[in-house]
């Protein structure tokens, strides 16, 4: 028996993994899943719902590869945006990260080195908080962690980042129930 299914799939010349899931609901009725994952991605989370066709084995034959052609090509777009978007979100990430200053100061017994931040390269507190917010606000969540400063940068504000950090956690895991 000769199907060319491998062929056919390469013909589609997606990217990613594919997973395909073959499950029989009644004695003539198929169910075929194709779950799409960004192969260059590592983590667990798949932000994309499965795709899910039904039908007798012959439906299946005739019109699942003509059925993938339009899905296919918009998760390619979606696999090139996200990559150049974590990628822009990684810059603006490195840009408002707080840089320590090494500064030589002289005292009694020679001479020491002592890190300290410099306060016009610190971005300001409230700044990054207006940028979570509007992240918060259009529920992006993930990013809005993301930029979310380290405890040390601001030991003054401890509690108000401990907060706003498991606030937007929780609000990260309800996106993900749905």
């Amino acid at each position: 028996m000769r199907t060319n299914f491998f062929q056919a799939i390469q013909r589609l010349h997606g990217t990613g993994v594919w997973i395909f899931n073959v499950s029989f609901s009644t004695e003539n009725e198929v169910v075929v899943s194709v779950v799409v994952k960004d192969g260059g991605n590592r983590d667990d989370k798949n932000p994309l719902p499965p795709m899910v066709y039904r039908g007798t084995p012959q439906e299946i034959d005739e019109g699942i590869f003509d059925a993938l052609v339009h899905p296919i090509e918009e998760t390619k777009n979606l696999f090139a945006n996200l990559t150049a978007y974590n990628k822009g979100l990684e810059d603006a990430k490195a840009k408002i990260m707080v840089k320590p200053k090494i500064e030589k100061s002289a005292d009694k017994k020679g001479a020491t080195e002592s890190i300290h931040e410099s306060t016009e390269d610190r971005p300001k507190f409230e700044d990054i908080l207006s940028e979570i917010n509007k992240l918060n606000a259009g529920c992006k969540y993930s990013e809005a962690l993301a930029l979310l400063p380290a405890v040390e940068s601001f030991p003054e504000k401890k509690a108000e980042i401990e907060k706003l950090r498991k606030e937007l956690e929780w609000k990260s895991k309800q996106l993900t129930l749905l």
